[in-house]
């Protein structure tokens, strides 16, 4: 009976230790390295050469065509779980508060037993890392808006609402010529997941549906800063990095290597060996 009880026992502490294993493995998410990145100023204004119907002659008119672009150098990421996105955050160069162009937003993620369960989802906007050596993101460098303001707006594209075309959001404005802009970058890890629309807020109860979304992870933390200055133009471009490609392994493996997962191996093996060692003695002493 004692050795029928031991065995009992270390059964019910190894398949613990197992469920409490498992638990990291899922809970674990690898964690993205923080992205190296170029920023630069790029003017691609051309002339157009029209002739005036009225009087014969050659109209010469300057298309403004001035940008912002990011080249962010890709990461290795073999993690089918997951997948990278880049958000970017600026500031006018003597200010302290930054602007996150693609900030990562609390939103419904379901509807059960009569309240709302919220999550935090990467925005829909938020650039993906390419396939290839590096990830460019080019926002439009625009006259601006601002009534009796002069200087210029940088906007982003933004989606509209179900796959109509969407327009442009100016997130910095009025900058002089030779304005001095700061920027840094982040990567954030997410996966496929579900989002809860509500489609009749006003209604006495909720009546909505599931939308693809890409839930949030866990963030690599903020680059280092690099300045621009708007009117300064950079001719060249950097050399894109080759990211190396080590051999994937599944998901499980790759996650051995977190503190976590040590030790639940380590307690699930010392309670094993411990429980063994206990039966042995019981038996010799039998």
């Amino acid at each position: 009976m004692s050795k029928l009880a031991t065995l009992i026992l270390i059964t019910v502490l190894a398949v613990s230790s197992l469920l409490v294993v498992g638990s990291v493995f899922a809970q674990s998410t690898p964690k993205p390295s923080v992205p190296k990145f170029t920023a630069r100023f790029v003017n691609a204004s051309y002339t157009v050469i029209t002739t005036n119907s009225y009087t014969g002659l050659d109209e010469t008119e300057l298309v403004s065509n001035d940008t912002i672009e990011i080249t962010i150098d890709n990461q290795s990421f073999d993690y089918s779980h997951y997948q990278i996105y880049y958000n970017i955050r600026v500031k006018p160069h003597f200010e302290d508060d930054w602007i996150e162009v693609f900030p990562v937003r609390t939103r419904t993620s379901s509807y059960d037993n009569g309240g709302f369960s919220y999550a935090e989802y990467i925005s829909d906007d938020a650039i993906p890392q390419s396939k290839s050596s590096y990830t460019v993101i080019t926002f439009s460098v625009v006259p601006t808006e601002l009534y009796l303001a002069s200087g210029y707006d940088i906007k982003r594209h933004y989606s509209g609402a179900d796959g109509q075309e969407g327009a442009y959001f100016a997130f910095l404005s009025a900058i002089p010529d030779s304005g001095k802009i700061d920027f840094q970058v982040e990567a954030l890890a997410g996966h496929e997941a579900e989002v809860y629309v509500n489609d009749h807020p006003l209604a006495p109860w909720p009546i909505g549906h599931y939308e693809l979304s890409i839930a949030f992870d866990i963030s690599s933390g903020w680059s280092e800063t690099q300045t621009i200055t708007i009117g300064q133009s950079q001719t060249s471009s950097p050399e894109p990095t080759t990211p190396t490609s080590p051999t994937p392994l599944p998901y499980e493996e790759t996650q051995s290597t977190e503190p976590e997962v040590i030790l639940g191996v380590a307690v699930t093996v010392a309670i094993i060996v411990a429980g063994l060692g206990l039966l042995l003695y019981l038996i010799k002493r039998k």
